[in-house]
């Protein structure tokens, strides 16, 4: 018997394939940010792993409310303010992680650069921008035509009214 319905288990699996997604460019944006940069250090593999996972979380939950506080500087620098968010969740994860270590804050915005540009791109593979944005168009062909009244129709409206 087929359905169109879809196992639990497995619609919950796809849910999370967004958050998989983002974790693995956070992967690869540090990991490129460290072998790029000296200013980008670990000092163990478990460091690198604990930093991935908060800063994932980090970007997850606390990057949409930060990014409302901080609103009017990133409408004011045409969107470059994000990336002093993204490098201000860098800098927050480098000071809570001990095996993280940044140099200075170009370490931070470096980081934060590679980690933007590698969630863009999981992002566009998974087709999904913004999920809660759709696109609505209404089509309105020419004026409204009044059309005279037959008599059936306006039975109809006088069934409608109730007198009191």
């Amino acid at each position: 018997m087929l359905s169109n319905e879809i196992h639990p288990c497995l619609s919950l699996t796809m849910a999370a394939i967004p958050f998989f997604l983002r974790l693995i460019a956070v992967a690869s944006g540090l990991g490129i940010a460290q072998w790029s940069s000296e200013a980008v250090s670990f000092s163990s593999a478990p460091g690198f792993v604990f930093s991935v996972i908060l800063l994932t979380v980090f970007l997850t939950l606390l990057k949409p409310l930060l990014v409302l506080l901080m609103l009017p500087f990133v409408i004011l620098t045409l969107g470059l303010g994000l990336w002093v968010v993204n490098a201000l969740l860098v800098k927050l994860t480098s000071t809570i992680i001990p095996g993280f270590l940044l140099a200075d804050w170009g370490g931070a915005f470096w980081s934060a650069f590679w980690v933007s540009v590698l969630a863009i791109g999981a992002a566009a593979l998974t087709g999904k921008q913004n999920g809660q944005f759709r696109r609505v168009v209404v089509r309105q062909n020419g004026f409204r035509i009044e059309r005279p009244e037959t008599s059936e129709r306006k039975s109809k409206k006088e069934d409608d009214v109730i007198d009191i």
